[in-house]
């Protein structure tokens, strides 16, 4: 994937990720104002820094469905495993960076270290590395199925009030009011087979709660959705450990600015 197309994931994933907020921070108007000036600035075309965009748009709560059909490419689930914690101050600083930055002839520091962490889409699926994750269209659709499938019974006649817990960083998605007061962590399929990710606050959780903590596995959810329900998912599974980097941000002063304070 060439230099140009990994900063404009980057900004892609910013604009899905921050919607509209997004474009005022950035001075524009319209999306499509953002797509042609992006585009100019980064050599690429407009409608590619869109279909990244879409492509990005399942994860994020905005109106727009985006690409839903599919899982992320390996290239997309890079970008948001290394930007997703950013807040929106910090994020938008990189944007903005990119955006100026970009038009020099050689890369900055900052910028390399940017596009260093995502690699090529065609090599990791050589490799092997394709990976399957609840952040896409999965994990949103496999959510709001089982919030039906709870309210209907079907969760293994589970009854009861369900508190949403998904925006809580708390390790698990739902909680039930009643007995048994289960803890559910969410993971979705777009196919019958494949595999799933647990943050590393997911596992610990999983692992501290022992039999209340439920994994609910929706498969096959673009066709015949399936539920396959695991209590103590910690005891019962093998995952293996994934370690990767992230971008992270910090913010410094300089001695001369304290100097006007302390005088």
């Amino acid at each position: 994937m060439e230099y140009n197309h990994k900063l404009a994931l980057i900004v892609a994933y910013y604009l899905s990720k921050f919607d509209w907020k997004a474009i005022e921070n950035l001075g524009y108007k319209k999306f499509r104002h953002a797509f042609e000036d992006i585009g100019r600035i980064l050599n690429v075309k407009p409608n590619t820094i869109k279909n990244m965009r879409d492509e990005f748009d399942p994860l994020n709560p905005n109106e727009r469905l985006g690409w839903y059909q599919r899982e992320l490419r390996p290239s997309r689930l890079q970008v948001v495993e290394k930007y997703e914690n950013l807040s929106e101050v910090a994020f938008t600083e990189i944007v903005k960076d990119i955006l100026r930055s970009n038009e020099n002839e050689e890369p900055t520091v900052e910028l390399q270290t940017y596009v260093e962490l995502i690699g090529n889409d065609e090599e990791d699926e050589v490799k092997g590395n394709r990976e399957y994750t609840t952040r896409g269209i999965t994990g949103k659709k496999a959510e709001e199925l089982f919030v039906e499938f709870f309210n209907n019974g079907i969760i293994e006649g589970l009854s009861g009030e369900l508190v949403d817990r998904r925006d809580d960083g708390c390790g698990y998605d739902f909680k039930m009011t009643d007995e048994p007061k289960y803890l559910f962590e969410i993971k979705g399929l777009l196919d019958s087979k494949g595999g799933v990710n647990f943050t590393d606050k997911e596992w610990n959780t999983a692992k501290e709660l022992g039999e209340k903590y439920v994994l609910i596995l929706i498969s096959d959810i673009g066709k015949n959705p399936k539920v396959t329900i695991l209590k103590n998912p910690f005891r019962n599974l093998n995952p293996t450990k994934r370690v990767y980097t992230t971008i992270a941000t910090n913010w410094s002063i300089d001695s001369n600015q304290l100097v006007t304070l302390t005088h």
